[in-house]
């Protein structure tokens, strides 16, 4: 779920120009001033970088392939600017997809993954990467087949590793129990819990060393 940008055009100091042209030609390609030169159509675009055109932007489409192992996968470009903004695979080919991709903010990356890990056409798990870094950032999980979410996993430093853990026990669709990594050891140092159910959280320390 990455991808590498073109160099952005940039000011250089000793020449006077933005990205164009070279020192002192006036822009112009250089030998324009010999004999035969011609000029070309299209000027070419900073620091010889190719021109990317506007995404276009049509009617939807869909590919589905049946493969030879029995599965089913689908492509879906919901908008028909060229890139699939949903991809499915069914591994039985039952009609319930077992792992989903989507690109949840149309930029070209399929940055969430929705697992249904006992193929009953529920979601059971979800994975996202909310800063297009190409990690996991966040993570739920309905552990009951209750449709709620009973365990949350979020790296909020995005920093590659999970620094916060919320779960709802009783799964009673609110959260009961908190655990935050504040110093970034890999171990949990705080514990929030509403042991007595009452929507008040009751925040106590898991490491005491965590704060010396």
């Amino acid at each position: 779920m990455s991808e590498f940008d073109d160099p952005t055009l940039a000011d250089t100091p000793d020449t006077g120009h933005e990205g164009f042209g070279h020192a002192g030609d006036g822009g112009q390609e250089p030998g324009y001033d010999q004999p035969g030169y011609e000029q070309p159509h299209e000027p070419p675009y900073g620091h010889d970088a190719p021109h990317e055109e506007p995404p276009h932007y049509g009617d939807p489409d869909s590919i589905v392939e049946k493969n030879l192992d029995g599965s089913t996968d689908v492509v879906v470009d919901l908008d028909g600017d060229g890139y699939a903004d949903v991809v499915t695979h069914d591994t039985d080919s039952d009609g319930y997809a077992d792992t989903t991709y989507v690109d949840s903010n149309h930029d070209g990356r399929l940055d969430t993954i929705l697992k249904d890990y006992d193929d009953d056409g529920q979601i059971d798990a979800v994975f996202a990467d909310t800063n297009a870094d190409g990690r996991v950032d966040y993570a739920a999980a309905d552990l009951n087949d209750d449709g709620k979410v009973d365990h949350v996993t979020l790296d909020t430093d995005y920093d590659g590793k999970a620094d916060t853990w919320i779960a709802d026990v009783d799964y009673d669709g609110k959260p009961d129990v908190a655990f935050v990594d504040t110093n970034h050891d890999g171990t949990p140092d705080v514990a929030v819990t509403d042991t007595n159910h009452d929507g008040t959280p009751e925040q106590q320390p898991v490491n005491p060393y965590a704060a010396s």
